[in-house]
């Protein structure tokens, strides 16, 4: 049962509604990127999606090796995916050109300082930061998440989890494609997302009905 107010009420408690809900958004996802450490989809800390010493390319959009950004990073690469398994192709799949393919600097454990290094080593790119957003596409186009390569759920970051929640059920889930995101993080790392996040003080998405490198 919905409570009705009369003129000019409503306006006022909408509108305080959606702020508080606003603010309360913003202060859960500001508390977990400014905390004492990144967290992964278990809300444990963030652990580094490609391997020092592996024979790896050193990923991440801070080339830190670890799926974190800074706010300028509008792509939000916070999935780990390992590019190089043999399930379709990441670059194919979302019609991008195959820099999946290509070396870049490796990952010796140095994390940004080796990617400006002169050695001029190179190793192929497997295991990698990739953009959540990219990622949902990612699932769709190939079909679904059985057809989907390897992720690494130890390496990939809680806030995307968090982003396709928000968004799951909502105008903006054309197709189901955040919700089918969400759902492929929990059924590959056999994790539930709702108490994860509200495990980190993160907002309660079902109870609100619910480039690339």
């Amino acid at each position: 049962n919905k409570l009705i107010l009369s003129s000019p009420f409503p306006t006022y408690v909408t509108i305080m509604m959606k702020s508080t809900e606003f603010v309360f958004i913003f202060l859960c996802l500001f508390k977990i990127t400014t905390g004492s450490q990144y967290q992964n989809v278990f809300g444990n800390e963030l652990q580094s999606c490609s391997q020092s010493n592996s024979n790896m390319a050193l990923t991440g959009y801070t080339r830190s090796g670890s799926c974190v950004d800074y706010n300028d990073d509008a792509g939000s690469h916070h999935i780990c995916i390992d590019i190089s398994s043999t399930d379709q192709n990441f670059c194919t799949v979302t019609g991008q050109s195959d820099w999946c393919s290509s070396s870049m600097p490796c990952d010796n454990g140095d994390n940004s300082s080796s990617y400006n290094d002169d050695d001029g080593n190179l190793c192929p790119l497997v295991n990698w930061c990739v953009c959540q957003w990219a990622f949902a596409s990612y699932i769709q186009s190939a079909g679904g998440c059985d057809y989907i390569q390897n992720i690494e759920c130890e390496a990939i970051n809680i806030q995307s989890m968090a982003a396709y929640a928000a968004l799951a059920g909502t105008s903006k889930d054309q197709n189901g494609k955040y919700t089918n995101a969400l759902k492929c993080i929990e059924e590959r790392c056999s994790v539930d997302s709702y108490s994860v996040l509200a495990q980190s003080s993160l907002f309660n998405h079902r109870s609100r009905g619910s480039s690339s490198l």
